[in-house]
């Protein structure tokens, strides 16, 4: 795969998973956090560790891109993007929020709308990378 494509699907995918889940969390599920505000750290303690959030994601959208170039086939990028995606979010955000579920007292509702709201953000990293690192028709 050539560097140019494997460089900007992984900077889209940063900003697609960094952006949605700014908007998932920051927004949707602003007023839920903010219930249960005992359970999580303080807006200064988390602003103190952005850092590792943005390197986690920075981690995620390198993986997901190397893995989907591994397994990219000359098929139609839509199938392969939802599917790349859909296996994304059963490797990653479904065990997660399913873990913190049983880690952290919160609600089930949280757990649920986090795990779907993932789950959806998890395929549109999955259309983005695909879309970036079609092969080139021969």
């Amino acid at each position: 795969m050539d560097m140019k494509k494997t460089l900007g699907a992984i900077v889209a995918s940063f900003v697609v998973q960094y952006g949605g889940d700014y908007l998932l969390h920051g927004v949707i599920l602003k007023s839920t956090y903010a219930d249960t505000a005992d359970l999580w750290r303080s807006d200064a303690d988390m602003m103190h560790r952005m850092w590792v959030l943005i390197l986690a994601q920075v981690i995620f959208a390198i993986a997901a891109v190397l893995i989907y170039q591994r397994g990219v086939e000359k098929k139609a990028w839509i199938g392969q993007g939802i599917r790349f995606g859909i296996l994304l979010a059963l490797v990653a955000p479904l065990p997660n929020n399913m873990i913190w579920y049983v880690v952290v007292p919160m609600p089930h509702q949280l757990a649920l709308h986090s795990a779907l709201g993932d789950g959806i953000l998890a395929i549109l990293v999955g259309l983005v990378i695909a879309g970036i690192c079609q092969p080139q028709q021969s």
